[in-house]
């Protein structure tokens, strides 16, 4: 080859590199560059935003640690907006409403009832995010499930999904003192976001379509129960519409929430809600007396306490209602039906709401601070143990003319003797309108040094015992009731409520109020707190419903112990002729439940019941019924009483007939130690099935 030859290849060589050169540089400018100018400004405009996922709340368990609230896992269809959105935008609105009722068809046929427009009001929903999958049907079946799965063409944006929803194994059993959850409002969501702490990791945060504690412990304990949620983190286009990528490594899981274990012990629940079922049922098999108001028997309470701690054993309220039925929500309908005052509010605890003349229950009340004040004693009326004639009538000695207002008449009819034991016993009421007329009404009216005025020593009393405030329970929407005095008259007058002021306080007012009538106020919680202290020498305790709190692993992370909010210091001496007149109640033939216990077959000799009857005046309605008691009563002071009971009943008569037999059937399984297990309603409902198949053969 010769050298020129060799030149021509080395210069043709070198042009071509030069020309691939610029091709290649040609190529990555309108290539590569280009397309990287395209990732980069894709990038720019791409959002990563956070998706919370709820956690399963805490369970609730009774003392014993059975599980009266539980979690259970379901499969929830849902739908993408993002997909039902593109659809519309692709093949129009047409396509997307074909797909829509399709979809509610299938739902349906399951046994879902689903129409379209529930599932567009779904999808409107602005408690839901954009990017939140909308939730259609809950608890739906299998056959769905591989339905919807093998048509994931024909239904775009479907997906099914598992979720936890509260689940009751107990059904209804203790629904006021537990609660129920709901969804979320914008004033509670707006609360919880302006109180959460910016510097924690991990919040428990709420989005507008979770669920939130309403009432009971599910509300009081929310911060508890409630979980940590999960956080997906997703890359979105700009319009937050549509999810490019998930970004899974990322992905924090949700802490389920905290367990709350309960003072109640479920068996003896179960037994005070079926005793005080059948105590209503049996009073409406009761005629009135005639020309008294029809035995309505609407509704009711009963509240079980240990007197020794405070701890709460038993609350409950009839009617009720079940916690499940709010589970997934509940529509405006059913809720109403929950709160008619016509269907007798089956929401409402009356156990901690309902407010009721204590009736003959208070004259233990009455008692104590007439022992106290020195009303009864050796500068009173009399001593506790000496006699006064009840004729049945008390005319208060001070009336300016004689007149109707003065008389003060009892159902009793005919002449006994009875001392303060006796009188309690017999419920003899002419003995304390004497004790407020002659003793308490005719003390000075001035305050004394603590501000006190020696002429409201009930009141006073009263109060210190517990009545006329909170109780502190840790339960929601508590009332504290009514003592009233002069101050509380002066306030209604100046609300337009009472045609007096307390600066002419009647005399009437503090007779009536001697016996548990007129203006008094008392819940069932605050009655049996009462009797606790009376049953304990005087210490008033917080009700206490909590017992510990355990993280989801069972590590104990807080225990509750007995509150004492004060200490009476009550002798003996004071409280041993009240005690015994209480005793006389289930025990002595006058005794105005002594009967209800003989025909029970309850013991009271080895197994000693103190306890008070009361029957409340109610106008234009059948009188309430009302009964309360503790024991044993042992001589050993080693040995206090270990329970308190007291039982409302509205419109039910006679707190010997209605409330007593009720408060009987619980303290006679309890004295016994035969209170039945409580099942839960599957295993009721096998029992059932058993038993029908068993009369079949």
């Amino acid at each position: 080859m010769t050298e020129v030859s060799v030149r021509m290849q080395i210069l043709g060589f070198v042009a071509l590199v030069l020309v691939g050169g610029l091709m290649a540089r040609l190529w990555f400018l309108q290539g590569v560059e280009s397309q990287r100018e395209e990732f980069q400004a894709q990038a720019e405009t791409n959002v990563l935003v956070k998706v919370y996922e709820e956690a399963p709340r805490g369970r609730i368990l009774d003392r014993n640690g059975r599980v009266i609230v539980d979690n259970e896992v379901i499969e929830v269809v849902t739908l993408d907006r993002a997909s039902i959105e593109a659809l519309e935008a692709d093949e129009g609105t047409e396509a997307r409403d074909a797909m829509l009722l399709q979809l509610a068809i299938a739902i349906s046929r399951s046994g879902r009832l689903t129409k379209v427009s529930e599932i567009e009001e779904r999808l409107a929903d602005l408690a839901f995010g954009r990017l939140d999958r909308v939730p259609i049907a809950e608890d739906v079946d299998s056959e769905l499930l591989v339905f919807l799965g093998e048509r994931g063409d024909q239904f775009p944006g479907v997906e099914v999904e598992e979720r936890t929803v509260r689940r009751y194994p107990y059904g209804s059993l203790a629904a006021h003192l537990l609660g129920y959850v709901g969804p979320i409002t914008r004033e509670e969501f707006d609360q919880f976001r302006a109180n959460s702490d910016p510097d924690d990791p991990r919040p428990k945060l709420y989005q507008l379509n979770h669920e939130i504690g309403k009432t009971g412990i599910e509300r009081t304990f929310e911060s508890e129960l409630r979980g940590v949620p999960g956080v997906r983190y997703l890359e979105v286009d700009r319009t937050r519409t549509r999810v490019i990528d998930e970004r899974e490594e990322w992905f924090q899981p949700p802490i389920p929430g905290n367990d709350v274990w309960l003072t109640i012990d479920l068996d003896l629940q179960a037994l005070a809600e079926q005793e005080l079922a059948d105590g209503l049922a049996a009073a409406r098999l009761r005629e009135a007396p005639s020309g008294e108001p029809p035995i309505v028997a609407s509704a009711g309470s009963i509240v079980a306490l240990d007197p020794r701690d405070g701890s709460l054993l038993a609350m409950a309220s009839l009617p009720t209602y079940e916690p499940a039925e709010f589970v997934n929500g509940i529509s405006v309908a059913q809720f109403e039906e929950l709160t008619s005052p016509e269907n007798y509010s089956p929401v409402l605890n009356r156990a901690i709401q309902g407010t009721y003349a204590p009736a003959s229950t208070f004259k233990a009340v009455t008692s104590l601070a007439a022992l106290e004040e020195g009303v009864l004693g050796p500068d009173g009326i009399r001593g506790p143990l000496d006699y006064y004639r009840d004729t049945g009538s008390y005319v208060y000695s001070s009336c300016f003319e004689e007149s109707a207002t003065c008389v003060f008449g009892s159902p009793f009819t005919g002449v006994r003797d009875v001392n303060l034991p006796a009188a309690l016993t017999v419920s003899s009421d002419t003995y304390f309108y004497e004790i407020a007329g002659e003793g308490f009404w005719r003390l000075s009216s001035e305050p004394d040094e603590q501000g006190e005025r020696p002429d409201e020593g009930i009141q006073k009393w009263a109060r210190k015992l517990g009545l006329g405030s909170l109780t502190g329970i840790q339960l929601p929407y508590e009332r504290s009731g009514v003592v009233p005095d002069r101050d509380y008259f002066d306030e209604q007058f100046a609300a337009g409520v009472f045609s007096i002021n307390g600066d002419s306080w009647p005399a009437g007012s503090t007779i009536n109020l001697s016996i548990g009538q007129g203006e008094l106020l008392v819940t069932p919680l605050q009655l049996s707190g009462v009797y606790a202290a009376l049953a304990n020498g005087g210490v008033i305790h917080q009700p206490n419903v909590v017992a510990r709190i355990a993280d989801w692993t069972g590590k104990e992370l807080r225990s509750y112990a007995p509150r004492v909010l004060r200490e009476l210091g009550l002798s003996d001496d004071l409280l041993s002729p009240i005690e015994e007149g209480l005793l006389g109640v289930t025990r002595q033939s006058g005794g105005t439940a002594y009967r209800v216990f003989r025909d029970a077959s309850f013991n009271v000799w080895n197994w000693p019941v103190a306890g008070k009857t009361g029957t409340a005046q109610v106008n234009g309605k059948a009188d309430t019924s009302l009964f309360v008691a503790y024991g044993p009563v042992r001589e050993d002071e080693t040995s206090p009483p270990e329970i308190v009971v007291a039982v409302v009943l509205e419109e039910s008569g006679f707190g010997s007939q209605a409330a007593a037999p009720v408060v009987a059937g619980v303290l006679e399984r309890v004295a016994t130690d035969t209170v039945p297990s409580a099942q839960p309603i599957a295993m009721i409902g096998t029992a059932a099935m058993v038993s029908a198949t068993e009369m079949g053969q």
